[in-house]
């Protein structure tokens, strides 16, 4: 599936409508795949909203690669920081199997669980952005 948004605002709506999804359908995983600025972490934010969590609480990582929110059965994963991720480096599988996880930068893994619902986000212009989904 294609979907389009044209502002941070739609942006954090299609989130929030994913985060919604992914609840009723018993999606674990959300990978996102993009260039830097393209919006993971936008995204991010709405997802997360539906799950009860305050945008401000949500950020692109500095340091931080997990950002765990146990009340809420949700997990922020950022790798942007990580070069070369080995299994053996981090062990995100305990979080995979225990609340739903959005992960940023997942092409930086070597392997994603089966039923990981796949976000690809492109850049079409300053504000306009193409996301890509699959299972």
């Amino acid at each position: 599936m294609k979907v389009f948004t044209y502002s941070e605002k739609e942006t954090k709506i299609l989130g929030k409508m994913l985060g919604s999804f992914v609840q009723k359908e018993g999606i674990k995983v959300i990978a996102l795949y993009g260039e830097m600025g393209a919006g993971k972490t936008v995204l991010t934010k709405g997802i997360a909203s539906a799950f009860g969590i305050d945008e401000k609480n949500i950020a692109s990582s500095s340091f931080v690669i997990v950002s765990h929110y146990p009340e809420f059965d949700f997990c922020h994963i950022d790798l942007y920081r990580l070069d070369n991720l080995k299994d053996e480096d981090i062990d995100l599988w305990e979080y995979f199997d225990s609340c739903t996880c959005v992960i940023e930068w997942a092409e930086r893994l070597s392997e994603i669980p089966e039923n990981t619902l796949k976000i690809k986000i492109d850049l079409v212009t300053e504000t306009t952005r193409v996301f890509n989904m699959e299972m």
